[in-house]
């Protein structure tokens, strides 16, 4: 080998060597979302003893502010709630949720409830916008039987070895629209991501950039490192 062909190795060496270190892996603790610094303190101080929480590093759910605010009224959950208006404890500000629980009948009863079809929505839409007094028995029946349906489920992956589930769930009437939400069980625990709307009634799917968001979103909590009780 020449001298030439010598310098020529050893900058190739070089530039692999640099473009491997440039390429390693780096590893980043990503914080909490800025927007739960007030509430960190609350949330440990609050949260049952042996619990953990997990908070997203993003939140990207609404094209307006949301204001987190601790909600421990829930029967067996540990909940923070996303309202558009802050201390604001009236429905119309409500916007989401990302909770904790020990145990979820909730979540389990979505898992495993029968999937209102498609069709049968379209059905329902059609029979809401006629006139009630033309309604037959069997449709009241149906329209009953939509209310709160899970519309959707379906399996998806949070991190490696972390599966969870993204849910579309019916609403209850004109006082309570549809939701969209993902289950996951992680560190012993049932987390839950839900926020309200994402559904397009028109053609019977919920709304995909919704939809991607609050996945995203339960893909960062789960991500996230654990914030443990004070207690």
């Amino acid at each position: 080998m020449n001298r030439k062909q010598s310098i020529l190795g050893i900058m190739l060496s070089c530039a692999v060597l640099g473009a491997c270190y440039l390429t390693k892996p780096q590893t980043v603790n990503a914080a909490p979302a800025s927007m739960f610094t007030p509430i960190i303190r609350d949330i440990k101080n609050q949260i049952p003893r042996g619990w953990v929480m997990r908070l997203p590093s993003s939140v990207n759910i609404s094209n307006t502010k949301l204001y987190p605010q601790v909600i421990t009224t829930i029967p067996g959950e540990f909940a923070l709630f996303l309202n558009s208006q802050p201390n604001c404890m009236s429905r119309s500000c409500y916007f989401g949720v990302i909770a904790v629980a020990k145990y979820s009948e909730y979540a389990d009863n979505l898992r495993s409830k029968h999937i209102f079809s498609k069709t049968y929505m379209q059905r329902v839409r059609a029979i809401r916008q006629r006139d009630p007094q033309t309604r037959t028995e069997s449709e009241i029946k149906l329209l009953i039987s939509s209310d709160m349906a899970v519309l959707e489920r379906t399996t998806i992956t949070l991190k490696p070895g972390i599966q969870g589930v993204f849910i579309v769930q019916n609403g209850g009437g004109a006082s309570t629209p549809p939701s969209l939400h993902v289950f996951w069980k992680q560190d012993g625990l049932n987390y839950r991501a839900t926020i309200k709307g994402g559904f397009d009634y028109d053609r019977s799917v919920a709304i995909q950039s919704q939809k991607s968001a609050l996945i995203n979103l339960a893909i960062s909590m789960a991500k996230e490192s654990p914030i443990k009780s004070a207690n």
